[in-house]
């Protein structure tokens, strides 16, 4: 070890130096390869996913500012499909139909003599349901019942009005009417079991 050093007190100084400032570059190579290299990659990825997550927070913060906005869209849309049901709901539901024509007689101050259902033609998307009707009350009772069964949330139509045989009763001219009415219901073209639609 003792020859090592007595040939490096014989080189020239500029010689040493340059064998001194290779070790310390080498020290230096050494310590940034297995110390500082391996951080730096450490740090990159970690900067990669830091950039990714403050994109996912910055579209999610989006959202949330957003989310009044969307809730009103969802209440709109939910009012629409509400009223686009009542006027052409899933099912025929007679029974409520009914007992609407019902009120409606009771309020326009005439009777229903007969409620006939005639069936039922699907048509694309819908079916069309018919009925025939026979009313009694006068004139004014029962056009006053055709205009509020036209009022009605679901599409009613009236149809072959006839109006006739006249009679008085209590001083008022009282008449029988017949007419058809045609109401309508969705028809869904999901898949049900068994593969038909």
């Amino acid at each position: 070890m003792a020859d090592i050093f007595d040939r490096y007190a014989k080189t020239p100084p500029r010689q040493r130096y340059a064998v001194f400032g290779l070790v310390v570059a080498l020290a230096i190579g050494a310590f940034y390869y297995v110390f500082y290299s391996g951080d730096v990659e450490r740090l990159q990825g970690k900067e990669a996913e830091n950039r990714k997550l403050e994109e996912e927070r910055a579209e999610k913060q989006a959202y949330v500012d957003n989310l009044a906005r969307y809730e009103a869209r969802l209440s709109d849309m939910q009012r629409n499909l509400n009223a686009a049901r009542a006027q052409l709901p899933d099912a025929a539901d007679v029974a409520q139909l009914l007992a609407q024509l019902g009120n409606k007689a009771r309020q326009a101050g005439m009777t229903i003599e007969k409620f006939e259902p005639q069936g039922e033609t699907a048509k694309d998307f819908f079916a069309e349901i018919a009925f025939a009707l026979t009313v009694r009350g006068s004139y004014q009772d029962i056009t006053s019942f055709i205009d509020a069964v036209g009022k009605l949330d679901r599409i009613i139509n009236v149809s072959d009005i006839s109006i006739g045989t006249p009679k008085t009763q209590n001083k008022k001219v009282i008449l029988n009417g017949t007419f058809r009415l045609k109401t309508y219901r969705f028809i869904s073209t999901e898949p049900v079991a068994g593969g038909k639609k």
